[in-house]
Order: C-alpha cells, then structure tokens, then sequence
C-alpha cells in the first residue's frame, strides 16, 4: 500500500493532533501555503473525518486536503472508540431522525416544551433541545454550534464515512432550529457516504468507489449523480475506503462528475460544464493542471475542447492570469494540449494568450 504522507509530503511533527471528541483545529498544509500565489488563506473549508480514526490520521487528512484545496482547513474530530464502539455510533447516529420510529429534527423541536419534557428536561429553547437530541455523539453538537456561525455559512464541508452521518444530522438539526433558509446552497462534499438522507435546499457533490462496501449502505444512486471511479489508482485491491484514497483520485472524480460511461469507455463529456468547474478553482492552478494533465494522457479527445473553453472563461479572471504566470508548466500543458491535432482558429487564439502572458 503507498505511504500516503509521503505522497502528499505530509509532516506531522508540528500538527495539532486531536484528543477529545468534537475537537476543532485549523490545519495550513505548509506546502501549499509556500505557493502563496495560488493558496487562498481567506477562504476555509470544513472536514469531518469518519470512524476508526485515530487524531493522527485526522491531522493527516486534514493536511492532506489543504493541499488539495489549497486553503486552510478546520478539522471537526469524530473520536474513535474502538471498533465495535464505532459501529454502534454509526448505527445509531444513521438512524438518529431517520430510523424505525425515530422523531424527525423538526419533530424533536416542536414537542421541546410539551407537558412529558417540561417535566423530564425543564423549559427548553429550540437550540437547546436540538443540542440534547445530537449530545449522544459530541462531534454532532460540535458541528451544530460550528455551522450555526454566520461567519462560517459559506464554507464547504467535506464529510468522509461517518462524517457524513454526522453531518446529515446535523443539517436536518440547524433547519429544524433556523429553518431551512439556513443551510439552503450549503455545498457539501461526500466521500464514502453511507447516509442514505441528506436534506433538501443543499448543493451536493457525491464521491464513491464502485466497489467501497460503505458506499453502498447509502442505497441504489437511482440519479445517477454519484462521481464513481471503479479501481482506485495505486492498489490492485477494490474494495477501498480510506479518505486519502479518495483524494489521490480527486482529478478522476473531478471528470467523472461531467462523464457519462464506464470501464473505460466515454459516451458523453459535459466538457462545458467541466470547464466552468476548473474556472469555479480561481487561483488553485495545481487541482487545474492534474485534471488537464488526466484530460491529455487517458480522455485525449476532450482535453483540447475543455482547455480551450478553461482558458476562454479565465480571461476576465486577472487573479488567475497572475498565477498563471508563475506556473510555466501549467502554461505549457495548455499549449500542448491545444496544439495537438488540428488546431482551430480558436485555439489558435488561445494559444497566443497563452504565450503572451
């Protein structure tokens, strides 16, 4: 099996490592802060590790996806307990609001002060009834107070595994408390996600492996919106799981989003939408270039259709054109995959901008 730290030249020695459940760090991968013409230190994303993980391997995912990211990252720890004790956790959070005879979030606020909980639990506001219903796992409750900052609505959240049971419950929890304008266009990220419900008014984004077992306690993806890679890159085993894995394939993810096909065959690339996806990245010219680069050696007959459109929407993005310039490589892959084959007037105008950078 690879060693992951050593692929993503993670170094703990300096990292916070987390000890207590619902623990929040911030994590700069200080590889990707050295290219401060492409880290974007204002803007932070969200990870919610899943179970069976230590602190260190929080820390290292969470490095990790810095680098990928190319921003700070708050860590939120799911503390592992033991195998059995994480299974249980799973399973009960999974059926928190969802499960055989369960009380929805919205439920749980609305009967917060009826006779039987004035009496058990004493006059309750919705935000503390909601905190009593998700305590059972306090990385929920940690989540719920971390999410409800209005300094934090905007941030993307990554949920691996767990994570993703995790933080369904609590989106479900700050609607019922907020109402649901308050996680409407919140973006999510999931990556081996047994949640089957997440709720409406979110923008999601779907990551499994064809064959990781924990995808599939999620159900059947009857929409066909999960991006699916078959054989992670790296091992000859399929049945993967861990979030690093996940990561060392983000440009095959990336593609598959806006690919229709499999085992190894194409029949349709939204090549526009994919373009836009690569503008959306701004400065974070690293992420671009791996997707290109996959673009050019495995899918040839998109890469020249996707850079051009790439390059045509960055040209009122004067923050990218900066990079741009102090990323040759990146600048020579676009070239060449725009060069190659017949060239049209188009491309041929790209290719002049390009050069003229």
């Amino acid at each position: 099996m690879p060693d992951f730290a050593k692929d993503f030249k993670i170094d703990l020695t300096n990292a916070k490592i987390p000890k207590a459940d619902g623990e929040v760090n911030e994590y700069v991968n200080a590889e990707a802060a050295a290219n401060a013409q492409v880290f974007n230190k204002n803007r932070k994303v969200i990870f919610v590790n899943g179970m069976k993980n230590t602190g260190e391997n929080h820390a290292e995912s969470a490095l990790a996806l810095s680098l990928v990211q190319m921003c700070p990252v708050i860590g939120l720890y799911n503390l592992t307990d033991g195998f059995v004790m994480d299974l249980w956790q799973c399973l009960t959070d999974k059926a928190q609001f969802q499960g055989p005879g369960a009380d929805s979030a919205k439920e749980k606020v609305d009967s917060r002060n009826s006779w039987w909980n004035r009496i058990l639990k004493g006059e309750r506001t919705s935000e503390q009834a909601m905190e009593q219903a998700l305590k059972r796992n306090p990385a929920q409750v940690a989540l719920f107070k971390l999410l409800r900052k209005p300094e934090n609505r905007t941030w993307e959240i990554f949920a691996h595994s767990q994570g993703n049971l995790i933080l369904s419950n609590v989106l479900q929890g700050i609607a019922a408390v907020d109402g649901p304008s308050a996680i409407a266009g919140r973006v999510v990220h999931t990556f081996g996600s047994p949640a089957v419900f997440y709720p409406d008014g979110i923008q999601k984004y779907e990551h499994g492996f064809t064959f990781d077992p924990v995808n599939w306690l999620s159900g059947f993806d009857s929409s066909f919106t999960i991006s699916k890679v078959g054989l992670p890159t790296g091992t000859k085993n399929p049945i993967t799981h861990g979030f690093l894995w996940y990561l060392q394939d983000d440009p095959r993810f990336i593609i598959n989003r806006f690919r229709t096909g499999g085992w190894g065959m194409t029949f349709n690339m939204d090549e526009a939408g994919l373009a836009k996806c690569l503008a959306a990245m701004d400065t974070n010219l690293p992420r671009v270039k791996k997707v290109i680069d996959y673009l050019d050696k495995h899918q040839n007959s998109d890469a020249d259709d996707v850079a051009l459109l790439y390059v045509q929407a960055i040209k009122n993005k004067p923050s990218v054109h900066v990079a741009l310039k102090k990323d040759p490589e990146l600048v020579k892959l676009l070239v060449k995959t725009l060069d190659e084959g017949w060239t049209s007037g188009a491309e041929k105008d790209a290719i002049n901008w390009l050069k003229a950078l």
